[in-house]
């Protein structure tokens, strides 16, 4: 079984549309940041931040997420429809459902008040679909 050029186009929008959400949201967090700090910080201290700060410790999830969804994009075997299905599950737990989870509480506080991140939320369960 080989990958269709579908699947790859349907992993590969996916991909892009949670890479939005994961910039909208970081964006976010880091000028939050910045601003109760009093500073600015460099590229390098912004990729430390989302690495080992607390405060991003709930967008990890995202980070791990997204990581899965381009390991399979990127394979070499066949894309395999459960792998897609598991994709899809990880999407829908994380972003869509809403849960007591830290990330979830964050997400839905937020998709409120950032215009961007509703919008690419919305194309994300269009996507899904």
């Amino acid at each position: 079984m080989k990958t269709t050029p579908e699947q790859r186009a349907y992993l590969g929008n996916i991909s892009s549309l949670m890479a939005k959400i994961h910039k909208l949201l970081l964006v976010n967090e880091i000028e939050k940041y910045e601003k109760e700090k009093g500073i600015t910080c460099n590229a390098l201290e912004r990729l430390n931040l989302l690495l080992n700060s607390p405060e991003l410790a709930w967008l990890r999830d995202m980070s791990q997420l997204m990581a899965f969804t381009d390991e399979i994009y990127f394979q070499k075997e066949a894309i395999k429809d459960d792998q897609i299905i598991a994709v899809q599950k990880g999407i829908n737990n994380l972003l869509i459902q809403q849960t007591d989870s830290e990330f979830s509480k964050k997400y839905r506080s937020l998709i409120l008040h950032i215009p961007d991140l509703i919008i690419e939320h919305g194309r994300l369960k269009l996507a899904l679909k």
